[in-house]
């Protein structure tokens, strides 16, 4: 039987206690079997007021981690959501991304096409916004996808997942790596998952099988070496680009489900672990595999993704040229009910820990977890180019691609201390590694390609396969009918090579430590450090064969390498200044420092396409000023001096004096010819301030009444127009010259005040900043194939987020019930400095990202019923930049506003939008002496609808319209149930369908426009010993 400490309070930390509502035993299970039930009592707030005595306690009377994490929902001041093993496990779902189903608010952008997760909070999402840590451990890692731009993948198998706690904004909380969206903490299994309270070992078998998945038709991803002639269907294209007339030489033809009845053991997963608890150490091992297929899409609603009525409306009022009759959406490229391709998974894990509890209360803890993953993964660029083409899938959307495939081992050694005699030490510290390799086909480029050059093309076949398929001919009058000889390929010219791969290797290690003093028994102070190193390599497999530009930039706007380096020391001071007030107030300090190696190997190898571009310095405005009465009146004769100097006659002058007059007069009146002034530019932006059009200096609206004589009204300025752009070449020494050591450093101040409104309600005020430094694929400009700048330094964006909220704990009025709470809260942030890229792809920074909202969260237990309640709304979210609007339209302003819904075109925040309402709400019911559980999900997203967009296109903005576009979806209403029943102590069956509807639709935040699966049902069971 194990021990652990249990708080008793003193004297004087009792009357606070009470009034703080210490909820630390109130294990409802253990009392609801006492002969005498004991008052529930309000949520502990976990103050550094409360000192401590030893008393030994039964492991069964303590509250599971789960519960700590449950009540700390309601506990902490900052908005959190949780999930525990049991939720986690109960509505596992077809991607890793249905981690976050029903936690209300978190999101995974593109979570249908990834393996991983990349979490959005608030509609703040990327690399190092919302960090994401396994067991103390970083490895977020942001992968290119060609014009779709980056997306930030963090690779974790759900099988091993224990725990998911997730913070919105900023905080100080113990343990929680934050950045400045928010933080999400997973803990994989430990020893006591596994052991039961009382027991010292166990060993637990979990296995299921779900319906709706499909094997994918790998036959076309083993044709890499192949002749691509000896593929019916295939040509080469252009630039050693390999394209398929039929699906991939017809092999491809995806199919049918029958809407999740299908048990075909496509979907399978199992994990056996076996732990052992002593009372010096815990051990744990664990191994999980899961292999599931393709699934299908619902069907119903589908109706509603056939078009995009809206975006052919705004096309055509712009009078756009766009190919094809109308927009094709997605459930014209994936039919409903049919099999959606590359979406398969799968999953091998090994986890390795052991907990030794040395004396004096100190402890060491080991981890390692390694896991190999292959996972199917769509081109954004093809998506998009079939839609913008009003393409449908009977063309070669549905390609089975070849599987990326990702490497992974994640170290970590943990150490705690605290003395029970000793108030100021409770000492954390840690050193951690993961290493991370990956393979993916997801460039940019042509997924099959060949080596041979344009001059090397075997094009009488291409072309006899073009005309014979009918697939884009140009003249097919001249094609024979009958195959032509096939050029000589003994060099293997005409062999298919993998042209988007892209290989990376990810190194990172840290460590940390942190120690939090009882300095007297209202006041606390918390002292943290951490340093992270990380090492990035990517290259690209098409490095050195032959590409056009776009593809060019595609490809090497993608692969970086780099280092970079941070670390971060904090303090936070916790001080009760009243029985019925706590105050907290701290502040950190960062800095770090980053190395682009990849572009210092190539510059100093001299590559060609590596050295520094002409700078963009400027650009010319140009206008027509009306002139004055006076230089109207003398225009005649200025013309016939000048001509006359120039030694022309009269008779010889006068028509080109006439044709010259004429070209001054516009609506009977004299303009000059052309005035210009010049606008400071970056590389990237103009000065707004500069530009005499919007600084108030020339105002295009002026008029003039009767000008030169005539009688009416006559505008002042005319025909503005952008007219040149002034470059700066670099020296030969500038363009080699080898990149900077990047370096930046930061305060940010965080402050909170909690008060107590009775025993059970409480208010409190957050105000936190924090800084959040380039990431490495932002600091590292891998290629300029559209920028013009050679400098791409940037400052770190710097948030600075406020919180309200009201909490009540309801036990006070449901004395009887294990658990009523409710929280909301109101948050309005901004973060200044804002990365994201521009239209042109280049990395550039933003004013101000501007986002608020209100989030509800409510439960309730009664012992038999029980109900989870989470809302939010999104009141506004805005990316402001009045320079980047006017270098959209230098002249007007008025095509884009000056601070826009989401994010610019093209920008990464676009596709960040989360949805203006979203609503979780899960209920159950808990029969037979608690041994059958019957539950159910509801999962709510309101349509996304930006009325912007339309407007963009609407005034010829081209890269409101192109890719990396958002993608609409309309209201989204998600219904799942689950059964679990104990058969005895050590035997549960578990049973659940997803999607219970079968609905149609797409998950909100995709950037691949993939359809979410429909609806499927789980069978499995969990054998303990």
């Amino acid at each position: 039987m194990h021990t652990r400490t249990k708080p008793t309070l003193r004297p004087i930390a009792c009357a606070l206690s009470l009034l703080l509502a210490s909820g630390q035993l109130n294990a409802a299970d253990a009392a609801k079997d006492a002969e005498e039930e004991q008052p529930k009592q309000p949520l502990d707030l976990r103050l550094p007021v409360i000192e401590l005595e030893d008393t030994t306690i039964e492991d069964d009377l303590l509250m599971s981690k789960d519960e700590v994490g449950h009540d700390d929902v309601y506990r902490k001041d900052v908005s959190n959501v949780y999930a525990g093993r049991k939720e986690l496990e109960r509505y596992k779902g077809a991607s890793v991304s249905d981690v976050f189903a029903g936690m209300n608010g978190v999101y995974s952008g593109d979570s249908r096409n990834s393996g991983a997760l990349d979490p959005n909070i608030r509609g703040i999402q990327g690399e190092g916004r919302v960090p994401v840590t396994v067991d103390g451990t970083e490895q977020a890692i942001s992968v290119w996808q060609g014009s779709g731009g980056v997306s930030n993948r963090n690779y974790i198998d759900p099988n091993m997942i224990g725990s998911i706690s997730v913070e919105k904004g900023p905080s100080a909380t113990d343990g929680m790596k934050t950045g400045v969206g928010g933080s999400v903490q997973i803990k994989t299994l430990d020893a006591e998952d596994i052991v039961k309270p009382g027991e010292s070992h166990g060993i637990e078998i979990k296995t299921e099988t779900a319906s709706n998945a499909v094997a994918p038709d790998e036959s076309g991803t083993r044709l890499f070496g192949t002749d691509y002639r000896d593929i019916e269907g295939a040509f080469n294209t252009y630039y050693g680009n390999v394209g398929f007339a039929l699906p991939n030489g017809g092999r491809i033809t995806p199919r049918k489900g029958s809407g999740g009845s299908d048990f075909n053991f496509e979907d399978n997963a199992f994990r056996i672990a076996a732990a052992t608890r002593q009372e010096n150490f815990d051990l744990l091992a664990a191994y999980s595999y899961r292999s599931k297929g393709n699934y299908y899409s619902g069907k119903g609603g589908s109706q509603r993704y056939e078009t995009e009525d809206w975006l052919d409306k705004a096309r055509a009022e712009d009078n756009a040229s766009v190919p094809g009759a109308g927009t094709s959406y997605v459930a014209q490229l994936y039919h409903p009910g049919y099999e959606v391709t590359n979406t398969s998974t799968d999953i091998r894990t090994t986890l390795l820990k052991g907990t030794f509890y040395l004396p004096n209360q100190q402890s060491l803890k080991l981890s390692y977890m390694h896991s190999d993953m292959e996972f199917g993964e769509s081109s954004p660029f093809v998506i998009s180019y079939t839609t913008f083409r009003g393409l449908d899938g009977t063309l070669n959307v549905g390609l089975q691609s070849p599987f990326s495939e990702v490497k992974q081992d994640t170290y970590g050694l943990n150490y705690t201390w605290k003395p029970d005699d000793n108030a100021l030490i409770d000492l954390q510290a840690g050193i951690w590694m993961t290493r991370h390799d990956s393979i993916r086909h997801q460039t940019g480029d042509s997924v099959y390609g060949v080596g041979a050059n344009e001059s090397a093309r075997d094009i009488a076949w291409d072309n006899y396969v073009t005309c014979k398929y009918d697939y884009n001919p140009v003249n097919c009058a001249n094609v024979p009918t009958t195959a032509p000889d096939r050029l000589d390929n003994s060099d293997g010219r005409y062999n298919l090579i993998a042209k988007a791969m892209q290989l990376s290797n990810h190194d990172r290690w840290g460590v940390n430590l942190s120690n939090r003093m009882l300095l007297t028994d209202t006041l606390s102070l918390t002292l943290s450090g951490d340093f992270s190193h990380e090492k990035l390599e990517e290259r690209n497999n098409a490095d050195g064969l032959m590409v056009n530009e776009i593809i060019w930039a595609a490809t090497h706007m993608g692969p970086r390498s780099g280092t970079r380096q941070q670390y971060n020391f904090s303090f936070n001071n916790e001080w009760m200044a009243m029985p019925w007030m706590v105050i907290s107030a701290g502040a950190r300090f960062s800095d770090y420092n980053s190395f682009d190696d990849g572009l210092a190997k190539h510059r100093e190898n001299k590559e060609n396409n590596w050295q520094a571009l002409p700078t963009i310095t400027g650009r010319t405005l140009s206008y027509r000023r009306l002139m004055t009465d006076e230089e109207a009146a003398s225009l005649e004769g200025d013309l016939r001096d000048m001509y006359a100097s120039w030694g022309f006659t009269p008779e010889e002058a006068e028509p080109e004096i006439q044709d010259a007059l004429a070209g001054y007069k516009v609506d009977g009146v004299y303009y000059t010819y052309k005035e210009s002034f010049v606008v400071p530019y970056d590389g990237f932006k103009i000065d707004r301030s500069a530009n005499q059009f919007l600084n108030g200096t020339i105002d295009l609206n002026e008029t003039v009444e009767n000008a030169q004589g005539t009688t009416g009204t006559v505008k002042r300025y005319i025909s503005p127009t952008i007219d040149t752009t002034i470059y700066r070449n670099p020296t030969e020494e500038e363009k080699w010259a080898k990149p900077k050591k990047r370096r930046d450093n930061a305060w940010t101040p965080m402050f909170g005040v909690t008060f107590m409104l009775t025993d059970y309600a409480r208010v409190y005020a957050r105000y936190s900043e924090l800084v959040r430094f380039p990431t490495l694929y932002e600091d590292t400009q891998a290629g300029t194939a559209f920028g013009r700048s050679t400098d791409n330094t940037m400052d770190p964006e710097h948030a600075y987020n406020w919180e309200v909220g009201y909490v009540h704990d309801l036990l006070g009025f449901l004395p009887d019930w294990r658990h009523a709470d409710v929280r909301i809260n109101y948050y309005e942030n901004e973060i200044r400095n804002y990365i994201d890229r521009d239209k042109s792809w280049s990395i550039v920074q933003f004013d101000k990202k501007t986002y608020s909202g209100i989030e509800l969260q409510a439960r309730a237990d009664t012992g038999r019923y029980f109900s989870n309640f989470g809302l939010s709304y999104r009141l506004s979210q805005k990316l402001c930049d009045k320079d980047y609007a006017a270098t959209l339209d230098p002249i007007y302003n008025a095509a884009i506003s000056s601070c826009v819904t989401g994010g610019f075109p093209a920008t990464f925040a676009r596709t960040s939008l989360q949805p203006k309402f979203s609503i979780n709400l899960d209920t159950g019911v808990r029969l037979f002496n608690e041994k059958l559980e019957l539950g159910g999900r509801m999962v709510y997203h309101s349509s996304a609808e930006n009325k912007e967009e339309a407007d963009w296109i609407r005034n010829s903005q081209l890269a409101a319209d192109a890719f990396g576009r958002p993608y609409r979806w309309q209201p989204i209403w998600v219904f799942d149930a689950f059964a679990s029943y104990k058969v005895m102590a050590n035997l549960d069956l578990d049973f659940g369908i997803n999607n219970i509807t079968n609905r149609y639709y797409i998950d909100p935040l995709a950037r691949a426009m993939l359809p979410a699966p429909g609806r499927t049902m789980k069978a499995g069971f969990t054998l303990r010993f």
